[in-house]
């Protein structure tokens, strides 16, 4: 993992929503012109290796417990799939499962990688908790579809990403919409919108939306994905979304480590005091905020207009009882807090906290 750039979560709140289906493609059209990885993470229920098309048994490394990863069609991958039969089942307790997980991250020889992608089991639970544990995440990437109840469910997913810390690099829909393939027309078979609206409710980016398409399926049953290693891929609708999906994904990626980097002063300890959030820096400065203060400077997108920069709600309109029920960092750059009056979109970079306090002495740069 010390050679991988980007480690990138794909997750779900459940199952059916397509996930295995999006990681996969994702990665196919990141590897045009990246070096990729893909990690299928779901032991109980592999699917990446049909999906690719099949692969042979890892190989032993020179290194003693290590293996290579497979490779096909431009990506180096592993999966629980390339070590049972077709119709073995996993029979393993949590602790047995997170063991593999943690052989996958630490024993594969996976080389250089610009992206790995990991391919979570769909829902909360030790698989999950052992990644974010163990992998140094840029971010995870959720997968819903349009129906009220998956975004219900993904909802629970997303929040588990923040109450560890992984920064939530964008929402994809799957299943959207399906397209005619004879007329051109789309037709909302569940309904439209889901994964945008709830996207614009957690302030989180809306990547892109995947239609119905039954190629995708038809693909994944014969192991030939329809993002291909040639140019022909932008020729399919599907495929041309799962292309600007994954170049909003490297915008998104490359804007959580350019946060990263600008990150000179990190908070040592945050703590709640009487009336005030507290944050001791790492330069030794103290930063005391009021809790209606604080609360009131939200730079969420529900708050403040992404484009203009202008305030979109009335801070007066703030109460003055409001107060922070829960905080914790997100990623390596910020700070979200949770409030009383139910609001907690907001995510808070260290940058923006020093602004924030007049007394912080500015920070000094370095190239």
């Amino acid at each position: 993992m010390k050679q991988v750039k980007n480690a990138i979560a794909v997750a779900s709140g459940k199952g059916g929503v397509g996930k295995s289906t999006v990681a996969i493609h994702l990665a196919l059209a990141l590897a045009r012109g990246a070096r990729v990885g893909l990690m299928d993470a779901d032991i109980y229920g592999p699917s990446v290796p049909t999906m690719l098309g099949g692969g042979s048994t890892p190989q032993p490394a020179a290194q003693p417990g290590v293996i290579h990863p497979v490779e096909k069609r431009g990506l180096k991958f592993v999966s629980m799939g390339l070590f049972t039969g077709r119709d073995t089942p996993v029979i393993w307790r949590g602790p047995m499962a997170t063991k593999m997980i943690q052989q996958f991250l630490s024993q594969v020889a996976w080389g250089e990688l610009d992206y790995l992608l990991i391919d979570l089991p769909p829902g909360t639970g030790d698989v999950q908790l052992t990644l974010t544990q163990s992998a140094p995440l840029v971010g995870a990437v959720i997968v819903t579809t349009p129906q009220e109840v998956a975004v219900s469910v993904t909802l629970r997913g997303l929040r588990m990403f923040e109450q560890v810390q992984v920064p939530i690099l964008g929402i994809v829909e799957n299943m959207s919409a399906f397209v005619c393939p004879h007329c051109g027309k789309a037709t909302n078979v569940f309904r439209s919108g889901g994964g945008k609206k709830a996207a614009e409710e957690l302030g989180v980016p809306f990547l892109g939306e995947v239609p119905l398409d039954p190629a995708i399926a038809e693909a994944g049953d014969a192991g030939v994905p329809v993002v291909g290693e040639d140019g022909a891929a932008g020729a399919s609708t599907s495929a041309r979304a799962f292309l600007e999906i994954a170049e909003k994904l490297t915008r998104e990626v490359g804007r959580v480590n350019a946060l990263t980097q600008s990150v000179h002063h990190q908070p040592s300890e945050v703590k709640v005091a009487e009336g005030v959030v507290e944050i001791r820096w790492t330069d030794g400065h103290v930063s005391r905020f009021p809790f209606r203060a604080l609360r009131q400077a939200c730079p969420c997108a529900l708050c403040v207009d992404e484009w203009s920069g202008e305030r979109r709600t009335d801070p007066n309109r703030v109460l003055m009882s409001v107060r922070p029920l829960d905080i914790h960092r997100v990623g390596r750059y910020g700070i979200q807090f949770h409030w009383s009056d139910l609001h907690g979109s907001g995510i808070y970079t260290y940058d923006y906290l020093r602004s924030l306090d007049p007394m912080a002495p500015k920070q000094s740069r370095t190239p």
